[in-house]
């Protein structure tokens, strides 16, 4: 993405404030500007309605996201915070100085803050976070590296267009922050009236937000990161003026709607570089684009943040692979990446300090901070910080006159077909703000004056419209009656006892498939055991009521697949060992367990099940070091009934291993209950070498006589 947008929730606005004597704020860094940070800016119509513009003063936004207190010194919401929480937080501050007897102001206003943010319901505002791509941070690093240089020359003419230049940029990440401000106001703006529970109550329309723009330049490791706060206050007053109470912002909503606001940000920050002149590259990995000509060693070299990140990431799904069995899917990669963030954040007080990947004991003065990281490009050997911005420059003039990607009516219908497919494959149902993630991620970089916005809207509304062949269909209940002359929402029509951006959708594609599952489980086979024998041998056994009555059942189904569902610590393994030590004394047959880590598989096996395999293991003799990307479950036999994670079992059939690695017994005959739709397995080694375990065994047809449990 040419912006990255994160939010989260803030809890000491001091975070941005606590420097402006110096001049600056966010905790008195003086990064590389010659006054240290600007001050904040306020924005949203929630703000001009409590009479506040221009500049952010730290003692108004001081009182009012932290005591509700409005500019004029009025209470404008009753604080709740109890006494208790007050005494925590003051013990917290305590203990902290007892250990640090010299800590600063920001360590302690960071102090108190960590302890705010123990409270869930005391949220004063949320940190809508609006970061600009790498390539633009180096870029504008580079304007400041040579204005600096060009005054020292006496050449003042020189450095006043330079730092103009930089200045765009700052300002064109600002827009792009205030527009993000403006697409919320319209779509996730919202508060809840009258009596309500945690899902119910009457979704009104607020009037505006009320925000506070603070931009910064550094990242945590002291490298140059562009980047945009937007403090939103926790509060919102109705649209439709029927009283002038501030209530609690409707925060569920406005997280739902971060990646829906993700393009606006991204889109505009795009076309306005593009405005001003800068080549703008698509990325290799799809995610947006960067500022072409910015070498791809300079990025590297002053992205020390995402190297730590990274490297504790990859330590992080180190460990989760070896518990789990299993690589970490996309959604717990995700939150590993939290976790790796969190274990590799300096606090403020030392990224202050840190310069060129170095903290030191003072913080290092602006002349300092840019000598260092020109210091380190010539260190290096790459392409000259100060230099950038000239080789961005050649790089957008020798490419004015390329042929930029047509966006004609059929390139639209085909992102929309991507992004439908994209969206599909990550949720099983998706919200259009979802969809609008993917859309933008499917379009190209847009020509200048472009509104990538409206681009986006577009592409998404035909994707769910029906006309561009994407077969998506409204999987949202309507309402039972109708209750729209009790309310309408003015934003989007709909009923205020219905939560707003609440529509889903999927493709008839996925429809299909889950109705060939439910199918498929739903289809009956002969039943082998009698209640009543079910129930004198369940009483032989030391199991409880309620897991003797579980495996009654299982014993005695005649539908194709059963489903135990219980809580965590409920005895699930235990109950399905019992299981299938009564189906095999019951019946003859085996009885397979099947997991997705190798640590749920031992503790089948500690119950008693004693074939447990993880199926990520292929043939369950994966190579030390050499992940697995497919499931095996070739040492099954047909019709043998095999416990799944969490209670489930199947019969499965068994399938041909192709990789070369041989099973540790020669499996049965086919089971009576397949006999005549499939042939017994005859295992077979073709001689590949085990690297070809991750294309084995992966794709076969579930037979008829497949069962689940």
């Amino acid at each position: 993405m040419s912006t990255n947008v994160t939010l989260h929730a803030g809890h000491d606005v001091a975070y941005f404030t606590s420097g402006q004597g110096r001049g600056g704020c966010a905790g008195a860094m003086s990064y590389y500007t010659a006054a240290g940070e600007p001050p904040g800016e306020w924005a949203g119509k929630g703000a001009a309605g409590l009479g506040l513009s221009g500049v952010v003063d730290p003692g108004v936004i001081a009182r009012l996201y932290q005591h509700n207190i409005g500019p004029g010194g009025e209470l404008l919401v009753k604080r709740r915070q109890s006494k208790a929480a007050d005494e925590r937080e003051e013990q917290a501050v305590a203990a902290y100085l007892a250990a640090h007897p010299y800590a600063s102001a920001t360590e302690l206003a960071e102090v108190r803050a960590a302890e705010r943010g123990k409270d869930s319901h005391q949220v004063p505002y949320f940190d809508l976070t609006v970061s600009a791509v790498k390539s633009v941070s180096v870029l504008h690093a580079s304007y400041r590296v040579a204005a600096r240089q060009a005054r020292a020359r006496g050449e003042k003419d020189q450095a006043a267009a330079l730092d103009a230049r930089a200045d765009e940029l700052e300002a064109a990440l600002m827009d792009s922050a205030r527009e993000a401000v403006v697409w919320l106001e319209q779509h996730a703006t919202y508060t809840r009236t009258g009596h309500h529970s945690a899902r119910t109550g009457e979704w009104r329309d607020g009037a505006g937000l009320t925000a506070s723009l603070f931009l910064h330049h550094l990242s945590r490791d002291g490298d140059p990161q562009l980047h945009v706060h937007v403090a939103i206050w926790n509060r919102v007053q109705r649209a439709d003026g029927a009283d002038a109470k501030w209530r609690t912002l409707d925060s569920r909503t406005l997280h739902n709607q971060r990646l829906a606001v993700a393009p606006v940000a991204d889109r505009i920050l795009e076309t306005r570089l593009s405005a001003l002149g800068y080549a703008m590259v698509p990325r290799a990995d799809g995610n947006g684009a960067e500022v072409g000509g910015v070498s791809r060693d300079v990025l590297d070299l002053f992205s020390s943040r995402a190297v730590a990140v990274t490297g504790e990431l990859a330590r992080l799904a180190r460990e989760y692979q070896a518990v789990h069995g299993r690589p970490p899917s996309r959604r717990t990669l995700w939150l590993l990446h939290q976790q790796a963030g969190q274990n590799t954040r300096r606090s403020k007080a030392q990224a202050r300090r840190t310069m060129a990947r170095q903290t030191g004991t003072a913080e290092p003065t602006a002349a300092q901070r840019l000598a260092a990281w020109e210091a380190q490009t010539a260190h290096r050997e790459v392409q000259a910080l100060s230099a950038v911005h000239e080789e961005a420059a050649r790089f957008a003039t020798e490419n004015a006159g390329r042929a930029r990607p047509v966006l004609d009516a059929a390139a639209k219908r085909t992102a929309a077909r991507i992004a439908v497919a994209e969206v599909q494959k990550q949720h099983a149902v998706w919200s259009m703000a979802q969809l609008r993630f993917e859309v933008h991620r499917a379009l190209p970089v847009l020509k200048p004056g472009a509104d990538g916005q409206a681009v986006v809207t577009e592409v998404a509304r035909l994707a769910v419209c029906g006309r561009a062949g994407t077969e998506v269909v409204q999987v949202t209940a309507p309402d039972i009656t109708d209750v729209t002359s009790l309310g309408v929402r003015a934003s989007d029509g709909g009923t205020i006892y219905r939560p707003p951006n609440e529509e889903r959708y999927c493709t008839l594609a996925h429809l299909d498939t889950e109705e060939q599952i439910l199918a498929a489980a739903r289809r009956t086979v002969l039943q082998l055991v009698s209640h009543a024998a079910a129930r004198a041998a369940v009483e032989l056994t030391g199991l409880n009521g309620e897991q003797r009555d579980a495996v009654v059942m299982m014993l005695t189904a005649t539908g194709a697949t059963t489903v135990l569902v219980a809580p965590a610590g409920a005895g699930k393994s235990h109950t399905m060992a019992g299981f299938a030590r009564l189906w095999t004394t019951f019946t003859g047959r085996r009885v397979i367990g099947l997991t997705t880590s190798t640590n749920a598989a031992r503790v089948l096996a500690h119950e008693g099940l004693a074939e447990s395999y993880n199926t990520c293991s292929p043939c369950g003799r994966r190579p030390p070091g050499r992940p697995c990307t497919r499931t095996s479950t070739s040492r099954l036999r047909l019709g043998s009934p095999t416990p799944r994670p969490g209670g489930t079992s199947a019969s499965t059939p068994a399938r041909p291993c192709t990789c070369g690695c041989a099973p540790p017994s020669s499996p049965g005959t086919t089971s009576a209950r397949s006999s005549g739709r499939s042939p017994p397995h005859r295992w077979t080694a073709p001689g590949r070498s085990p690297a070809s375990c991750t294309i084995a065994c992966s794709t076969f047809p579930y037979p008829r006589s497949t069962r689940t449990t």
